[in-house]
């Protein structure tokens, strides 16, 4: 694309008239400062975002940070949270230590250097294009102030975050080593920038992103072929791949512990339900609404954010908005541009929305989520809205450099622009024409209002008068609120597209200079954004900087947190578990904070676990008295907290405290029991059978999913006692007169458990279909239980490996420029 001016027109460029090194300083001092001044309350105000997923994150890690502070070791497994889990889920160091020095200098002021990264990032890859510097200033705009990032700094998605902010940095790699001649810097960048990527720990964002390289690579590989470079080609498609492994392996230590985590995960699928991966309908519960994709371009369409929102997700804390200006650009560039590379960015961006459509274009995300390799891994399919606001801001780019070529040209006519802009008027005038008769009520919020009147009054929620009252309440207390806000963005729409339309007039019939006229786009497109981007930045959101996670943790504290710590560990060497069904249990790490518990907050579980817990199909909520008490007992919950008036067999108030109460279980198993009896079966759906209330005595009999041949019998004087209990590492003193089964109540997690009876390892078994067992020979022995994965030990070693070669690189790249400098100066 040229970036020459013309001797006329250019004189009136005072901006594009600058030195391209100064032209570069201010674009990125303008990137640097409106973050800065947008977040002036952390960056200079002494304050920090109270996120509520990083308050859950801290209280999982309690066991982790606990054990790292105590023996100076990962400790790879956390204790207090789902009976225990996998430390890779939750918190583990990076082995390799990279680019963390850099990201804790900025800690303090998030998410300005994030935003940082991103908008230099984009800057970059815009630049490295061929796109003038204020058409790379308006696509770094676009796409690092749509709305969805305050939504979700908001929220805590930290590592979402970043990998979007890292993801521009992996496309300037790719396109730096395919389109250059000169490989190895690309090859450094493209590495680097794919280990931070990965090292972000947000898989989800960086498989969207693959989908963008698979597709970029393609139309480079046509072309290739059309211009008979095909040879060419593979050299540069072999170091794509060992760039990319480079890269990967960087994060080695946490990849491979995942990939091996996920089979057992809730991502694997569920022994139970005979699934692989999510079920489609958890999968695609977030599912973006098809008409709603127009929040892309009009953010209140429908109704924002809840509870105002109508659309067809569950709820939302905001749009993907990209901006109003994105329409005629977009178009401009669809209509007038021919590129190549354009239209692939554009196709990326489109797939994505389809799959954001979810269950709304089932035709395609079913056939999706059952054959293409780890589509059904990921749930929220809006998600994918993330990959089309980077790619449309790509292609609206082209459209705004397209519209300055054309403007210097001198036979350029305004009637060129008829098409594009024509289309963005009729897009405008048919949303303008059925926000008029949109309905601006959820699916389903009626009937749930009137099952909520029912409720309230006792009658049915078919009653004619009960499903009046609630069609009333949402006509007059819901509709008009939506509807104000829908017509007042659609006229906010309306009015940037006819500022827009006037500029591009003057614009082509140059007069303003042209440099003014980007200048004058920048400061819309800056103006758009971030007035929407405010909307979903809530006051209460910022709280004082030295108000960090864990305090705000400890200042949630209780009494009856308090009695628990004091009694959860009495006359044992380990800790209790807490069943605390005074706090949301399985969405709630806080808790989890205090004690362990047999809940918590992620996104991952353990799918025995979740099949255990499920509310619906689960054992634990099964019997006569709503809870499962034989598998209470079983789970070695010692306490309970709740309100006052829960009577169950067994349970005794142990304190009574001012904002709940404890009770506690005197029937609750210890951590390790043998047992007179072993059932075995061969299938977990037989394992799991036996958990329903009533089947079985788990203090006399266990539940063994093995073929062997595996017995127990009674013995009055057999005992197991815990001697030493960190979580990854337990120690039991165990005797018998006769061979038995030790039943241990510690999560079953075949990758990385080791059991050793007298310094020799012995087999585990999955045993009453979530724990262990063990066989254990007459005598006394010490048996030691050890988590070591060795994926976690060959990932380690991998990531060094990577690290010494990106380091090598380095140096020889530095050599290159050094070399290539005394050349020129010679």
């Amino acid at each position: 694309m040229a970036t020459s001016d013309s001797p006329t027109y250019a004189e009136q460029d005072f901006f594009l008239n600058l030195p391209k090194s100064r032209q570069h300083i201010i674009a990125l001092l303008i990137l640097f400062l409106i973050p800065f001044v947008l977040f002036t309350a952390t960056t200079i105000g002494g304050k920090e975002f109270q996120r509520h997923d990083i308050m859950q994150w801290r209280a999982g890690a309690e066991s982790v940070i606990d054990y790292r502070e105590q023996y100076n070791e990962e400790p790879l497994w956390v204790e207090n949270m789902f009976m225990g889990m996998p430390a890779f889920v939750v918190s583990v160091k990076h082995t390799v230590p990279n680019l963390d020095w850099l990201k804790k200098l900025f800690t303090n002021i998030y998410p300005a250097f994030q935003y940082w990264v991103l908008g230099a990032g984009m800057y970059f890859l815009l630049t490295l294009m061929g796109f003038r510097t204020l058409t790379s200033v308006f696509g770094s705009l676009m796409y690092g102030l749509t709305t969805y990032f305050p939504v979700i700094i908001i929220a805590g998605h930290t590592s979402k975050f970043e990998a979007l902010a890292f993801a521009p940095w992996v496309i300037a790699g790719y396109w730096l080593l395919s389109q250059h001649k000169k490989k190895l810097p690309g090859l450094l960048l493209f590495s680097v920038a794919l280990a931070l990527e990965f090292r972000a720990g947000h898989p989800q964002i960086t498989y969207y992103f693959f989908y963008l390289l698979g597709i970029l690579w393609l139309v480079d590989s046509w072309k290739a072929y059309q211009n008979k470079e095909m040879k060419q080609w593979g050299v540069t498609t072999s170091l794509l791949i060992t760039g990319g492994l480079v890269g990967i392996l960087g994060n080695a230590d946490r990849l491979l512990t995942l990939h091996e985590y996920s089979a057992y995960s809730t991502r694997g699928g569920s022994a139970i339900n005979a699934t692989e991966g999510l079920s489609s309908g958890y999968a695609f519960t977030w599912s973006q609404g098809i008409k709603e994709t127009l929040t892309l371009i009009i953010p209140d369409l429908f109704g924002g954010a809840s509870p105002d929102y109508w659309g067809a997700k569950p709820g939302t804390s905001g749009p993907h908005y990209i901006g109003a200006l994105s329409l005629p650009f977009i178009l401009m560039a669809l209509i007038r541009q021919r590129s190549r590379m354009m239209y692939a960015f554009f196709a990326a961006g489109t797939l994505a929305i389809f799959f954001a459509w979810g269950h709304n274009f089932a035709v395609l995300n079913e056939f999706a989520f059952d054959y293409i390799p780890f589509f059904n891994k990921f749930r929220a399919p809006e998600t994918w809205l993330t990959l089309t606001a980077f790619c449309y801001t790509v292609v609206a780019a082209y459209g705004l450099s397209w519209l300055a070529d054309y403007a210097k040209e001198k036979s350029s006519s305004f009637k060129t622009l008829y098409a594009p802009l024509g289309v963005t008027v009729l897009i405008a005038v048919f949303v303008f024409v059925n926000v008029k008769s949109m309905d601006f009520s959820r699916p389903g919020e009626v009937q749930n209002i009137a099952s909520q009147i029912a409720q309230q009054n006792q009658v049915s929620a078919q009653n004619p008068q009960v499903q009046q009252r609630a069609q009333q309440y949402v006509n007059t207390n819901l509709k008009p609120e939506r509807k104000e806000k829908a017509n007042r963005d659609v006229l906010r729409f309306c009015i940037i597209i006819a500022i827009c339309g006037g500029l591009i007039y003057l614009i082509i019939n140059q007069k303003i200079p042209l440099g003014a006229a980007l200048i004058a786009v920048v400061v819309i497109t800056g103006y758009d954004m971030i007035s929407v981007d405010q909307r979903y930045v809530p006051e209460r959101a910022i709280v004082e900087g030295n108000v960090d996670a864990e305090r705000t943790i400890l200042s949630q504290r209780r009494d009856i947190d308090t009695y628990i710590q004091d009694h959860i560990s009495e006359n044992t060497a380990y800790p209790y578990r807490v069943f605390p069904l005074l706090d949301n249990p399985f969405n709630n790490a806080v808790p989890s904070y205090f004690y362990p518990t047999i809940g918590g907050y992620t996104g991952a579980k353990l799918s025995i676990v979740q099949d255990v817990i499920d509310q619906q199909n689960g054992a634990l909520y099964k019997g006569e008295y709503g809870l499962n008490l034989d598998l209470l007992n079983l789970m070695n919950i010692k306490y309970i907290t709740y309100r006052q008036g829960l009577q169950l067999p067994g349970l005794r108030i142990a304190h009574q405290g001012q904002q709940g109460v404890v009770y506690e279980n005197t029937n609750v198993l210890p951590k390790a029991f043998f047992v007179d009896s072993v059932i075995t079966v061969q299938k977990p759906v037989e394992a799991f059978e036996y958990l329903n209330p009533g089947n079985i005595n788990f203090a006399e009999t266990a539940v063994v999913e093995t073929s062997a041949n595996i017995s127990s019998t009674t013995d009055s004087t057999a005992s197991a006692e815990v001697t030493e209990y960190t979580g990854p590492e337990i120690t039991l003193k165990v005797s018998r007169s006769n061979p038995g089964f030790l039943v241990l109540s510690e999560t079953y997690y075949p990758a990385g458990w080791k059991a050793t009876l007298d310094g020799e390892e012995i087999s585990i078994y999955k045993t009453n279909y979530m724990f262990r067992g063990m066989e254990i020979p007459a005598g006394e022995h010490t048996l030691k239980l050890e988590f070591n994965p060795s994926s976690y030990t060959t990932g380690v070693t991998l990531a060094w490996l990577s690290f010494a070669i990106q380091l090598g690189l380095a140096v020889a790249v530095g050599f290159m420029h050094f070399k290539d400098r005394q050349s020129n100066e010679s």
